[in-house]
């Protein structure tokens, strides 16, 4: 199962966190700090953390995708938990991978409306 890292706030360049999993590890980034804007990415690390591998996921909350892909994260989260939060409904989906495919999968199936992104 993935080790989630700690959320990491700046208001000057967003949230970010380190997910590590059994053969790798990725970053989730929001660019901004708002709960509703900015653009959520996900990045596999490379070796040692020295620079950027690439890039599974760019998702633009202000895009159409973004607006439809928000309200399916955080269905069923309690309200008022970090879930129900951008960045807290990446992680949510990312929290149970095991490897970098299981993320890519997830990264995939969540361009597709008609799927359960949990269950991907």
């Amino acid at each position: 199962m993935a080790k989630i890292g700690s959320f990491v706030t700046d208001p000057k360049v967003g949230a970010y966190c380190q997910i590590k999993l059994d053969d790798g590890k990725v970053l989730l980034n929001h660019d901004k700090a708002s709960m509703t804007s900015g653009t959520i990415t996900i990045t596999e690390v490379k070796w040692l953390g020295l620079g950027e591998g690439e890039t599974l996921l760019t998702c633009s909350l202000e895009s159409p995708q973004g607006q439809a892909t928000l309200p399916r994260l955080t269905q069923g989260a309690l309200p008022g938990s970090v879930q129900t939060t951008p960045f807290g409904a990446f992680v949510e989906l990312l929290k149970d991978c095991r490897t970098m495919s299981d993320v890519r999968d997830r990264c995939t199936h969540l361009a597709r409306p008609e799927r359960s992104v949990r269950s991907a």
